[in-house]
């Protein structure tokens, strides 16, 4: 018997009692987020008139930006009902161990991917080096904390835990079921990416979000668990802002 995505061990365990549900939360998820960057302008301009320091602006986007996400997988394990597996610490603990191997190969794969595309352009350490100390520090700290930890892991809980886990699920699990669900939430994936969000979208912007969002949703595919997705994630874009900063 095919087992459902999320119903192997890992973190978090998305198998939804009520997948029907958990999908219409992941719709009105992804109309909010939308929503939130096209008006992410009308909180911007105030703090940009105010002379807030540029890291403040990061932090307000980040907030605003992943909380309608976080809001529907919250909703989702209350509302659809998440279904768990009974398993014994070592095999956790060895899925678990898997994950991160998985997650950190796939990482490699898709930035050496990226990069032969569309090679990553550095030169943010200098402008960051421009600014005074404390805006250096606080500029760093923001962009780990939300473009390499909080953002992965709020997206690949959305895009791939929810609504992919939803939409395979309602699709009987099937290999084809797989295929589709990768399909759409990838689509909504690239869709946030690519929004209107006050600049016009680059080619190396379309290429990452279509390579994460089919190597991440490929990786949830094989081995029904989360977690080597969210590790793949964190770790392109840890990547990535190396690449930025070098």
């Amino acid at each position: 018997m095919t087992e459902a995505p999320g119903s192997s061990p890992g973190l978090p365990f998305f198998s939804f009692r009520r997948p029907g549900r958990a999908l219409v939360l992941a719709a009105v998820g992804l109309v909010a987020t939308i929503a939130m960057v096209a008006l992410a302008p009308a909180w911007r301009s105030p703090l940009v008139d105010s002379g807030a320091p540029a890291w403040t602006i990061t932090l307000v986007d980040i907030v605003l930006i992943n909380l309608p996400m976080v809001l529907a997988v919250i909703a989702a394990w209350r509302v659809a009902g998440v279904r768990r597996r009974d398993l014994d610490r070592r095999t956790r603990i060895e899925a678990r161990g898997l994950d991160v191997l998985l997650g950190l190969a796939l990482a490699a794969t898709m930035r050496g991917i990226v990069e032969l595309v569309v090679p990553t352009s550095g030169g943010l350490g200098g402008a960051l080096l421009d600014a005074d100390a404390a805006t250096v520090v606080l500029g760093l700290v923001v962009l780990v904390i939300g473009y390499v930890l909080v953002s992965p892991i709020v997206e690949e809980l959305f895009f791939r835990g929810l609504t992919q886990g939803a939409i395979t699920q309602l699709g009987g699990c099937s290999w084809l079921a797989r295929a589709a669900a990768i399909a759409v939430s990838t689509a909504m994936f690239v869709l946030v990416h690519i929004g209107p969000i006050g600049v016009t979208p680059t080619g190396a912007l379309v290429v990452a979000s279509i390579v994460v969002g089919i190597g991440c949703g490929s990786l949830v595919a094989v081995t029904g668990r989360v977690t080597g997705a969210v590790v793949a994630h964190v770790a392109f874009n840890g990547s990535g802002v190396i690449l930025l900063l070098a």
